[in-house]
């Protein structure tokens, strides 16, 4: 068994009861920001639990499923819930939401409506490392596939890490609320955790001896991401007045 199975298979354990806990506290407190996070991590599941089904073979849904919710959309939507906790007033961040939400949808009917290559999935004995680079040989080249990715991906760490250390050092400044401080900062690490990963893979691709610790360190990063995401979600909403409904 590959270092890069087992390390997606822990992932969809790991997202998927991290994402019920907190659609669970949703359910319970309200609040966008717990929606968002929460679906972000289903997200994650999903994308998990696609490489594992890719593991045992090729499988049009799965891959496709994998490319939409993980290189796609996991960074925007935590980044959503990022923007709705420090944005309270007005409506910036659902209208931003309503984007985003319009780009899902969108960026769904696109990945299945392009033509996959099937005969270049060859992974070999390793997963992780074909997820990470030779993937790109089943999809077509097109504009959107330029674009889209480094934009969402892009759009949606800048948020989650970028509002994350603004919002510690606010809390810091103030000298208050050291659990959300700590929470900000465990937030920031877990959305540039995996960010980092997929730089050393853009690295590898000029640095070929690179590859291999490349590919180990993207995956161990998505799994530790989500795990300090979770923990960061957790300190930063604890002790917080329950947001109204709606």
């Amino acid at each position: 068994m590959s270092i890069g199975l087992v390390i997606g298979l822990l992932t969809t354990i790991v997202s998927g009861v991290m994402a019920a806990l907190l659609l669970n506290r949703y359910r319970l407190r309200g609040g966008a920001h717990q929606l968002l996070w929460g679906l972000g991590l289903v997200l994650y599941f999903v994308s998990g639990l696609s490489e594992v089904v890719l593991a045992f073979g090729w499988s049009d849904i799965a891959f496709r499923m994998w490319y939409w919710s993980g290189a796609l959309l996991v960074p925007p939507v935590l980044g959503q819930g990022t923007l709705h906790l420090l944005v309270r007033k007005g409506s910036v961040a659902t209208i931003f939401s309503i984007v985003v939400g319009v780009v899902a949808v969108a960026s769904l009917v696109w990945i299945f409506s392009i033509p996959l290559d099937a005969s270049k999935f060859l992974p070999g004995n390793d997963i992780g490392k074909f997820l990470t680079g030779s993937y790109r040989d089943i999809l077509p080249q097109s504009a959107v596939r330029r674009i889209l990715p480094p934009l969402m991906n892009g759009y949606g760490t800048l948020l989650l890490a970028g509002g994350a250390v603004y919002s510690a050092w606010l809390f810091l400044r103030k000298s208050i609320l050291p659990n959300r401080v700590l929470g900000n900062v465990f937030i920031a690490a877990g959305g540039l955790l995996p960010a980092a990963g997929g730089a050393l893979i853009k690295l590898a691709e000029t640095v070929p001896a690179l590859s291999d610790s490349a590919s180990i360190f993207k995956y161990i990063g998505i799994l530790g991401g989500v795990v300090l995401l979770f923990i960061g979600f957790q300190l930063a909403v604890s002790g917080a007045p329950s947001p109204a409904q709606g």
